[in-house]
Parts: structure tokens; sequence; C-alpha cells
């Protein structure tokens, strides 16, 4: 049971990392694009998800969701076992996104001009211009804080024990429940967060050195 845990909250952990950075960055191109609908939605994204509670959209896609959709689908979902861990990757993604899209838009809003200009003159398309120019900086700008903000994540991973997803934090309260051997069971689970953040920020400290991203600078520009 543990070890099971372990898989499914390394699944929630990766999924929602990769969903959550790619829904986050269109969020964020929407938010500073010139186009005035595409800045609407994606302020109205932020200003509305980011004051939700992650667990108020985890416990939304396990209970509410099915039942908007048509019945037939709705029933597939509560019938398909791993459901708990789906609505639990939807929660985490909405959530993790909006935080991600403000952390990027402060990584592009801190790219001088000149660099979109240059990469207009060379003849580059919008698409072009992001793709070879701008979310490369963007990425390498915002690495701290969106380290920060995937570590943030993972703990809230454990949050995905309130629909019955068998994560780690719920595979204890079972070993507790069905053993009695909570004090055995928590430390383990304990111990396997604690390393399991200490390596993603071992990564994310690695990868500033690797980039040579000077921490201090970026911090002192963002208090300008």
């Amino acid at each position: 049971m543990m070890i099971t845990g372990v898989k499914i909250t390394l699944i929630l952990l990766a999924t929602t990392t990769v969903t959550s950075l790619c829904l986050g960055t269109v969020i964020a191109i929407m938010r500073i694009s010139r186009i005035r609908i595409f800045h609407i939605l994606g302020n109205l994204y932020v200003e509305i998800f980011r004051n939700i509670p992650g667990l108020f959209l985890i416990l939304f896609f396990y209970f509410v969701f099915p039942e908007v959709l048509p019945s037939s689908i709705g029933a597939k979902l509560n019938a398909y076992l791993y459901y708990p861990v789906v609505a639990g990757i939807l929660g985490l993604t909405i959530d993790n996104a909006s935080y991600v899209s403000d952390i990027l838009r402060s990584g592009r809003l801190s790219i001088p001009h000149g660099q979109r200009d240059a990469a207009i003159s060379t003849g580059l398309s919008r698409v072009q211009q992001y793709l070879y120019v701008l979310l490369p900086q963007m990425y390498r700008t915002a690495l701290p804080p969106l380290g920060t903000r995937m570590v943030h994540n993972f703990k809230n991973t454990s949050l995905c024990m309130a629909i019955t997803a068998p994560e780690l934090t719920w595979a204890t309260q079972q070993i507790e429940s069905l053993t009695f051997r909570g004090i055995e069971a928590t430390s383990i689970a304990t111990l396997f967060y604690i390393v399991l953040a200490g390596i993603m920020v071992s990564v994310i400290i690695l990868l500033e050195k690797i980039l040579k991203i000077d921490v201090s600078s970026i911090t002192h520009s963002k208090t300008l």
C-alpha cells in the first residue's frame, strides 16, 4: 500500500508539473498579449483561480464535474477506478497554473524590449519570437520562483487524500487504520516528502548554477 502511494504521488507530481507549466505558459502569454480579449481572459483566469483554494478545485472535479457532463459520461467517470487521481490532476493543474502564469509573466516583463525588437528585425514570426527568443529567457529568469512553486505543488498532492486518491498521505492513513502502526507509516511518509522535496530543490540549484542565474540580481531587479 505504501509503495502504491509513492507511485501515485510521483504520478501526480510529474503530470501536474508538466500540465500546469504548459497551461501557465499559455495564460502568461495571453496576459501580455496585445489582443484585448486574450489579455482580459488571461487576467480573469488568474484572478478567479488564484483566489480559490486548491482543495476546493479538487473536490469540484471529483464531486461536481461528472454531474455537469452528460449522464453517460459522468457515470463512466464515477465508475473509473482511478478517477480520483484524474480529478486530483485536474484540480492541481488549474490551481498551480494560475501561480505559474504570474511567475512567467514577471519573467517576460523583465526581458529588455530590445530582445523582441531584435527578433522582429530578423524576420521571425510571432510564434518564432516566443519559441526561440522570449520563452527560453522567460523560463531562465523565472527558474528560482518557478522551482519553489513546483515544490509547493508537490506538497499539495497530499490534498488528494480528501477524494480518496491512493497517494502517499491517504496510504499512510489507511495503514494506521488497519494496522495501528501510524508512527512508523507517518515517519516513512515524512521522510519521503523531505527527501523528494530536497532532491527537487537540489536540481533547481544545479540548474541555476548551470545557467549561471544570479538570484540576488533577479530579486533586486523585481524590487525596483
